[in-house]
């Protein structure tokens, strides 16, 4: 295979192979030769030229994530694009003409997917990480069992995605076709990235380019009430870590709106007919089978954002969770979740059973938690939350100071741990910050106290001082 040189419009020079790896319904896609770079050309025709290259620009530079200060925080987040093509220099003509590519051509350059957004399915083929594969549904059953990943790991993919649709929306930028196709997780490892980026709504410059993906679009975009957006990605997020989480789709039940044609019928129970198949109390659209795992079992923080998403908000966008009210409860929710001697990891709670989700191994004995309080000038402040402690839980600045949250401002270093040793528990100080027993000593730089009923610990001088009193579920 011979290559073709590819001029960018920042001057590089990119050598590609010259048959696609791939071609979508606007785009061919062209790999260069060391496979770092992935050039994805127009092809057809283009009839919003202007505005696809003044959107480009915008998201390759004032819009970039990954060019700002903490860029190489967020650059594994999002498969951004690097470099763009416009113009009759670009390729040769003869190139152009061969591959039916638009005249003149343009293109957009994004990085490769890393290797751990691939797998082998069951005959061998190499498929990418999309969410499709790990949603429940019929692509699921080619997926070796090795790849499905954990709660634990499933959870750690919901937060990398909350955390990315987070950020696109505080730049004022929304996704618009959030999908299945679109994101690329890997729950082995608890990783995703956000694909697609170059039809970016961008505020006042660039409309949306589609509306969206069958299954993921907000229901007044259906009923012809709205156009994608920040309040339409909400709606899209929702679904996808539903889908993840709990391997069903949140609207499709046996509810059906119309018998004329499977299209209409699409159309209005993913549109102005949709209906929670979990909804408490309308219950015309029920799940097609029996619910071993409600969604109230993922616990209180996360069943709040479903249930503003797909009951309060499924018909009134504003109602609806955003991305930092989700990130936060996944984070709430990782402090809940425990590891049982399976292997298998579950989430614990007042009133949750003491059991894997789906309740085929249960926890002997008691587990421990610590209760979180706040220490004012007026005295402690129950702060309605805790973590559950376990074996070799490594303990951090959200566990122990006020105010900390392990997004992309957290110091991720660990400050102590707990650990079980002979029978009893102990919780172990690896930081120069003192956590002061109440009526007791003080807790010095690895130094350790048993963690019994009642130990009520006060973390370091300043205030409001965190304060945790450990106690069971």
């Amino acid at each position: 295979m011979s290559g073709v040189n590819v001029r960018l419009t920042d001057g590089r020079v990119l050598q590609i192979d010259d048959e696609p790896v791939g071609t979508g319904a606007e785009k061919r896609v062209f790999l260069t030769r060391d496979r770092q770079l992935a050039v994805g050309f127009y092809y057809g025709t283009l009839s919003d030229r202007r505005e696809r290259v003044d959107r480009l620009t915008r998201i390759l530079t004032n819009y970039n994530p990954t060019l700002a200060s903490n860029g190489a925080y967020w650059s594994p987040y999002f498969c951004w694009p690097v470099g763009m093509a416009d113009g009759v220099n670009a390729v040769p003509q003869t190139f152009a003409q061969r591959q039916q590519l638009v005249w003149p051509p343009l293109a957009v350059v994004t990085p490769t997917y890393r290797n751990n957004f691939f797998f082998h399915d069951r005959f061998g083929g190499r498929q990418e990480k999309e969410v499709r594969w790990f949603t429940g549904g019929k692509a699921s059953k080619f997926v070796p069992q090795a790849e499905t990943g954990s709660l634990l790991t499933r959870l750690q993919v919901a937060v990398r995605l909350a955390r990315a649709v987070r950020r696109l929306h505080m730049a004022g930028l929304a996704h618009a076709d959030l999908s299945n196709k679109n994101v690329l997780v890997d729950p082995k490892g608890g990783d995703a990235c956000i694909i697609d980026i170059d039809s970016l709504v961008v505020p006042g410059v660039a409309p949306p380019a589609v509306l969206g993906t069958p299954g993921y679009i907000a229901p007044e975009v259906l009923a012809n009430k709205a156009q994608p957006g920040i309040a339409t990605d909400k709606h899209a997020l929702a679904v996808l870590l539903y889908e993840l989480l709990l391997q069903r789709h949140p609207l499709q039940g046996k509810r059906v709106n119309s018998t004329r044609s499977a299209e209409e019928d699409e159309q209005l129970s993913m549109g102005s007919h949709a209906l929670f198949i979990e909804h408490p109390t309308d219950r015309r659209n029920p799940p097609h089978s029996a619910l071993t795992v409600p969604f109230t079992r993922l616990g209180p923080a996360l069943a709040a954002c479903m249930t503003r998403t797909f009951v309060d908000g499924l018909h009134a966008p504003g109602a609806r969770a955003d991305a930092a009210e989700w990130e936060v409860a996944l984070y709430k929710t990782l402090q809940r979740a425990y590891p049982l001697p399976s292997g298998k990891w579950t989430i614990l709670g007042t009133g949750l059973p003491r059991a894997t989700l789906h309740g085929d191994e249960r926890i002997a004995g008691p587990v421990l938690a610590a209760q979180l309080y706040r220490e004012t000038p007026q005295g402690l402040v129950d702060e309605q939350d805790y973590f559950v402690l376990f074996h070799h839980l490594a303990l951090h600045d959200w566990h122990l100071r006020m105010g900390t949250l392990p997004n992309e401002k957290a110091d991720r270093t660990p400050r102590g741990y707990v650990a079980q040793h002979e029978g009893k528990w102990w919780l172990v100080n690896t930081s120069d910050t003192p956590w002061d027993v109440v009526d007791g000593p003080r807790i010095g730089r690895n130094a350790s106290v048993e963690c019994v009923l009642g130990l009520t610990l006060r973390i370091g001088d300043e205030l409001p001082a965190r304060v945790l009193r450990i106690g069971t579920l």
